[in-house]
């Protein structure tokens, strides 16, 4: 009689299928104890937007800061000649540059205006009339991790 070579017997065969099924179970035990929180790219992946949680310090613009807008002078205080303004970036792109514009806008609450200084597109917001306040606007941007400097514009 030929010697089958690929052949087990039965018993041995069910042996088998239980060890690897134990294996599986064990395994997926071990990933399932390993899975903590949801993280924020979990709630990303649900559909959920991200969006931070900025002090309202950040948003605010009273008169001691300056004007929020550029150019603009308060009513109350003479025009200064100076004009500070902080500078996030400055890229290549202008398609970079507008998507960049738009998460800079989520995040920080100013209105980012693209000037294009050749060859790049830099981003820029907010207007002080003295350094100090606006140094002191970057800082607060650098505990949330939002890098800027401080240009004067004029």
């Amino acid at each position: 009689m030929p010697k089958w070579t690929g052949w087990k017997p039965r018993k041995f065969f069910i042996i088998d299928v239980m060890k690897s099924s134990i294996a599986f179970i064990v395994g997926f035990a071990a990933a399932l104890s390993f899975a903590g929180d949801p993280t924020d790219m979990d709630s990303l992946f649900r559909g959920n937007e991200y969006s931070p949680e900025l002090s309202a310090s950040l948003r605010d613009t009273s008169a001691a800061a300056g004007p929020a807008v550029p150019g603009k002078a308060s009513a109350d205080k003479k025009a200064s000649k100076d004009l500070y303004v902080l500078q996030f970036e400055a890229v290549g792109d202008f398609d970079a540059a507008q998507r960049r514009r738009a998460e800079l806008s989520a995040s920080t609450g100013y209105a980012i205006q693209v000037v294009f200084d050749a060859p790049f597109y830099k981003l820029r917001a907010g207007g002080w009339n003295n350094k100090k306040a606006a140094d002191d606007k970057a800082r607060e941007l650098s505990a949330y991790n939002i890098s800027a400097f401080v240009v004067k514009v004029r």
